[in-house]
């Protein structure tokens, strides 16, 4: 049985209430449902920018199965213009010394600190590249020995585009 202490008035009673115990629901199932709410892309990946899990948003995003997307390099995955370039895929070419969301997870391993900024994303869409700007946040995440980082791309396509109608509007 668990128990919650109220301290406070009626606020505080309320509060408690609305509390989930964790003991009525497992740590994977909470996990699963806490990533899923996110309305995010959301993936944990290794150093080489392996995605080993994700959750819904980014799911949908990419409208694949699983089978394409675990244990898949990023670049292959979102169908980065770069990863083309050489047969090897993402992270094996030229300008992947240079990709934004590679060292950005490369600087979240070795600086073990979470970080954060503006981006744009060059995809292939069929035979048209199209551009997604994001906020990238790479925060390291360690669990049973394994180091990792939790990749999570915000889309600001919206704000974007009003900033390209802001510098084309007349003063």
């Amino acid at each position: 049985m668990v128990g919650f202490v109220l301290t406070g008035g009626p606020q505080a009673r309320d509060d408690a209430a609305m509390r989930i115990p964790v003991t009525q629901m497992s740590n994977e199932v909470m996990l699963r449902q806490l990533l899923d709410a996110i309305p995010s892309y959301v993936f944990l990946v290794d150093r080489d920018v392996t995605i080993l899990d994700y959750n819904a948003a980014a799911g949908a995003f990419l409208g694949v199965g699983r089978r394409k997307i675990l244990r898949h390099r990023g670049g292959d995955v979102f169908h980065c213009l770069h990863s083309r370039d050489v047969t090897a895929g993402c992270g094996r070419g030229p300008f992947c010394k240079s990709c934004p969301v590679r060292g950005a997870v490369n600087e979240a391993f070795a600086g073990k600190k979470c970080i954060r900024r503006q981006i744009c994303m060059e995809l292939c869409s069929g035979r048209k590249v199209k551009e997604l700007h994001v906020l990238l946040t790479a925060a390291p995440f360690a669990y049973q020995g394994h180091e990792r980082v939790v990749l999570v791309l915000e889309d600001l396509g919206g704000i974007a585009a009003l900033q390209r109608l802001l510098l084309l509007a007349p003063n």
